[in-house]
């Protein structure tokens, strides 16, 4: 188990020495293709109807935590461009890829229908586009029998027209993988010896392609480099981050899907009943996480957003009365343990994220209590935050009183520990991470790691860690493209140099 957790924590890198020499700054790229996504599911394999939610997901993790350069979507956007709803379709994905904070060239596939249509949705890409020094040139050659194609004689001189006052590297974009002949995989081009010789004279140093869902690995003919990213759609829903240094390129390919042998639960997940949802419903986020890797998924629903209307629990002034506060009823707690059994979730997976109240107290009835599968605890606000001016000193004492009262009241996992000073504008003081952790680990209750509008800080991990403190992994989930998202809790282990067994450091709340 420990040895799998280091090669999950630190994935396998292929890098070759095989760019152009020419000195450029370094830029990473990330290459997604084939989502083929539909309306509906697609065939065995291929998960077309979520799709949109996996690209969604890379969009995130890509606009956080691997901030590229430029981002590449390689064709099959869709998966029937001949489709009634391929327009529809076209467009759902075009927001996707809106989220996007990089520069963003998107080509059509074979799948996509008609190219000019595609670019009625999609933005057409200049000629060529010019990112950090390097060049980028895009392709849509005609397809060839068995799925193959073939570059034109216009596209072969337009491959020396890209070199034309440009001393810089330049890259070669195509939907259908083009590789030397004999470097394996099922598709190329009918005149590949020919694209690559062009390739060769024009220096054009890097193919970048879609097409072969399994993708294929960077493959070096001389100071040429090939590879094909693999398909979004397909477990383990992946895509590639290429990073070009001067004359070595990087390739790590992300994978969306959690590693299951990793036996991972995500105890952190909310609902439709979520004032800050967006798109949850109970049954949609559970088949999610068994597509995700997952081997369970808790539900913590808000205990405010369950008692009390939108506008009370935003005020908060239910937090000085706790679950009695008579203003703003709304009780909806029975028809979400309702909704839950509807959905058949297991009734130990179905809880509450009580909001801890001014005095340090849940905000959960005895009775519901009682109906809860497991407790998770929030500090979501303090009184001293409540004055127009905080004294970080008052606030952090208030902090700690209060969350020593919480966490001996019943709750298994302390959520997001210190993320109410970052809602609040306020840097956390380190001085708040030792009493915590000394609290918890007296209590027995684990300390979340929460990514969600939030950044664990790793000092307080590794306190935790040190001092025989559990922790939970929750994504905080109010949007079905995070369920499980726990690439960045796992990344942070790997930054401390943890490389054990995970069994022996996370607690799951939702176990029986």
């Amino acid at each position: 188990m420990a040895e799998a957790l280091r090669r999950t924590l630190a994935p396998a890198r292929l890098s070759a020495q095989c760019f152009l020499s020419v000195s450029i700054m370094p830029i990473r790229i990330a290459a997604l293709s084939d989502t083929h996504f539909a309306d509906a599911p697609a065939q065995t394999g291929r998960r077309s109807d979520i799709s949109d939610i996996l690209l969604l997901r890379a969009a995130h993790r890509l606009n956080r935590f691997i901030k590229p350069d430029v981002t590449l979507i390689l064709g099959d956007v869709i998966n029937d461009g001949r489709a009634a709803t391929a327009r529809e379709c076209l467009r759902r994905m075009r927001a996707v890829v809106d989220v996007l904070e990089s520069p963003v060239i998107v080509i059509p596939g074979n799948h996509d229908g008609d190219p000019d249509a595609f670019y009625k949705v999609f933005d057409r890409p200049p000629v060529h586009v010019d990112v950090k020094g390097v060049r980028f040139v895009w392709f849509l050659d005609p397809e060839e029998p068995n799925w193959n194609a073939r570059r034109t004689t216009a596209d072969i001189e337009r491959m020396a027209a890209a070199r034309a006052g440009h001393d810089g590297p330049i890259v070669a974009l195509q939907h259908v993988p083009v590789f030397p002949p004999g470097c394996g995989g099922a598709f190329n081009y009918t005149n590949a010896e020919e694209v690559i010789a062009a390739m060769r004279v024009n220096g054009i140093g890097l193919a970048i392609s879609g097409h072969d869902h399994q993708g294929m690995d960077l493959v070096r003919s001389g100071s040429l480099g090939f590879l094909a990213a693999p398909a979004l759609c397909e477990a383990e829903f992946s895509f590639l981050e290429i990073t070009v240094d001067g004359d070595r390129i990087d390739v790590r390919r992300h994978d969306l899907r959690m590693p299951a042998h990793l036996r991972l639960v995500d105890c952190h997940v909310h609902t439709q009943f979520a004032y800050c949802g967006e798109n949850m419903d109970i049954a949609q986020a559970m088949a999610l996480a068994d597509d995700l890797g997952l081997a369970g998924i808790g539900f913590a629903e808000h205990s405010g957003h369950l008692y009390f209307d939108a506008e009370t629990y935003r005020q908060a002034d239910f937090l000085t009365e706790g679950a009695d506060y008579p203003k703003g009823r709304r009780d909806r707690m029975a028809e979400y343990f309702a909704a839950a059994k509807r959905a058949d979730c297991p009734a130990r997976r179905i809880g509450l994220e009580a909001d801890c109240d001014f005095l340090g107290r849940p905000v959960v009835r005895a009775e519901d209590r009682l109906r809860a599968g497991f407790l998770i605890g929030a500090v979501h606000s303090l009184a001293e935050l409540q004055k127009p001016q905080q004294d970080i000193a008052r606030v952090s004492d208030e902090f700690l009183a209060t969350t020593e009262k919480f966490v001996t009241s019943g709750i298994r996992v302390l959520a997001h520990p210190f993320r109410v000073f970052r809602r609040a504008g306020l840097e956390t003081p380190a001085s708040l991470f030792e009493p915590v952790a000394r609290m918890l680990r007296r209590a027995g209750v684990a300390a979340e790691v929460n990514f969600h509008s939030n950044e664990p800080a790793p000092e307080f991990v590794r306190l935790c860690l040190d001092a025989g403190v559990r922790l939970s992994f929750g994504s905080d989930a109010h949007n079905l493209y995070e369920v499980g998202e726990f690439a960045p809790h796992l990344e942070l282990l790997a930054s401390m140099g943890f490389d054990g067994d995970l069994r022996d450091i996370l607690m799951d709340p939702t176990s029986a």
